[in-house]
């Protein structure tokens, strides 16, 4: 009897515990316990530090890598005492993003002097390189020399799995260097989602993979699929630093020396001396691969000075210096026989890699070769040789020869050079020998053209 009762008073026992176990738990469940949170200010849960790791979105420091600049921020001047700037930032970390992060722009001159300050605020997107691009900074005194960037060292990280909008990028090359540059790109969105703040910045390099030009734009928005054109543009034309020729030249300078090179004065002979001057010049713009080869002509055209193309800059200059106008008689101006033997060099020995391209200097007209029938005038004969000249200049334009025309003074036949050369625009008419050094390094930059080796645009969405 007593067991039995001893088992029911233990039974009893233990359900009222058991009771009084579940009132208060529901009680201290109710009223004071809190679940752990992401903001409760405690490292609790699965959190790997204080409201951060685990399950958390934000990322605790000591998870992130820290943004490496790219290089050096870059300043341009744009206009007088209007620059740009610009900073290239890389984020590696692989899933951790930072939608807001100050940043602060200075920006110096030699003497480490802080010319100018300003603040802003940039996103970091994950695995990804931003450019931080400002603009419109007006320092109207001193000269900018280095700029600098600084970010927190406390960024705040977010964790992002979510994969990252696709966009794509075509681009034009520079457009109107000379004179107002433009890049045009057309944006697509390839993404399955809308877009909006999109921030883009153009960078422009050159050879030595120097910045030496930037710019930006926005998208406001750009649907999923769709597509638009931007512009990048600048003011004023911008140093493009050394030649970025992709493609090699062979040159061959035909000069004019016939009586008239003499006309202005006999010692120095004038336009010659200055003809051979502006012609030194020429052949010291010209870079990397070129070849160049010399023809002067009278009577008949001589190569017996460069009997091919070379690359030795400096003996050819030496070789101009000794172009003299010939004493033993009348010389004429034979330009049918310089272009012929001007394409005879370039077919000699050449590069298949080169463009070919004669560049004919005269100031005169045709006067030779005579005709074998014979003419009964001056202009008969003159017609003639012209039409000789233009018959072998069509020769060497069909075997891929581009021709430069240069008429000096006022004695030639405008019409007929322009027909010798592969264009009108080929045609350079100089007035007086002041303008030929001009003249030539207008026909160096088409030959080569001072182009950006590279143009870099990276772009950077705000959420």
């Amino acid at each position: 009897m007593s067991t039995w009762a001893s088992r029911r008073k233990a039974v009893y026992f233990w359900s009222v515990v058991l009771t009084l176990t579940a009132v208060s738990f529901g009680i201290f469940w109710k009223y004071w316990y809190k679940a752990p949170t992401c903001f409760d200010g405690l490292p609790n849960g699965d959190e790997t530090g204080i409201d951060c790791g685990g399950s958390c979105s934000l990322v605790c420091s000591a998870q992130a890598q820290a943004p490496i600049m790219r290089s050096d921020p870059r300043i341009f001047k744009v206009v007088d005492s209007m620059y740009s700037a610009v900073a290239f930032i890389e984020n590696h970390n692989i899933n951790f993003e930072a939608p807001r992060v100050p940043y602060k722009f200075k920006i110096y001159d030699d003497n480490n002097k802080l010319l100018y300050e300003r603040s802003g605020m940039t996103v970091l997107p994950k695995n990804k390189t931003i450019a931080i691009f400002e603009g419109n900074i007006l320092i109207p005194r001193g000269e900018p020399k280095k700029a600098e960037i600084e970010l927190p060292q406390n960024i705040v990280w977010i964790k992002n799995e979510t994969e990252e909008p696709e966009i794509e990028i075509k681009n034009s090359p520079l457009l109107r260097e000379v004179d107002a540059p433009r890049i045009e790109a057309r944006v697509g969105n390839l993404s399955i989602i809308d877009l909006k703040n999109i921030e883009l910045v153009a960078v422009v390099y050159d050879s030595r993979d120097n910045a030496i030009a930037a710019s930006r734009t926005f998208i406001n928005s750009l649907k999923k699929n769709e597509k638009t054109d931007i512009f990048f543009t600048w003011p004023k034309p911008f140093n493009l630093g050394v030649k970025a020729c992709n493609q090699p030249s062979d040159v061959v300078l035909a000069i004019d020396r016939s009586g008239s090179m003499a006309s202005i004065s006999k010692n120095p002979p004038e336009p010659l001396y200055s003809v051979k001057t502006a012609a030194r010049a020429f052949i010291s713009e010209l870079k990397g691969e070129d070849r160049v080869g010399l023809i002067s002509f009278a009577t008949i055209a001589d190569f017996s000075a460069t009997t091919s193309l070379t690359q030795n800059f400096k003996d050819l200059a030496i070789m101009i210096d000794k172009i003299n106008i010939q004493e033993n008689g009348v010389q004429y101006t034979n330009i049918a026989d310089a272009i012929t033997k001007s394409f005879e060099m370039l077919l000699a020995n050449p590069n298949e890699r080169a463009k070919k391209i004669i560049v004919l200097l005269t100031d005169g007209v045709a006067t030779k070769p005579s005709n074998p029938k014979g003419s009964k005038t001056e202009t008969e004969e003159i017609i003639y040789a012209e039409q000789v000249a233009e018959s072998v200049s069509l020769l060497a334009k069909q075997g891929g020869t581009t021709i430069y025309t240069i008429g000096l003074g006022k004695d030639i036949h405008e019409d007929f050079l322009k027909k010798i050369a592969s264009g009108a625009e080929n045609y350079f008419q100089a007035p007086s020998t002041t303008t030929l050094q001009g003249i030539y390094k207008k026909i160096s930059g088409a030959i080569c053209k001072e182009l950006p080796a590279r143009i870099e645009i990276t772009y950077k969405i705000y959420k």
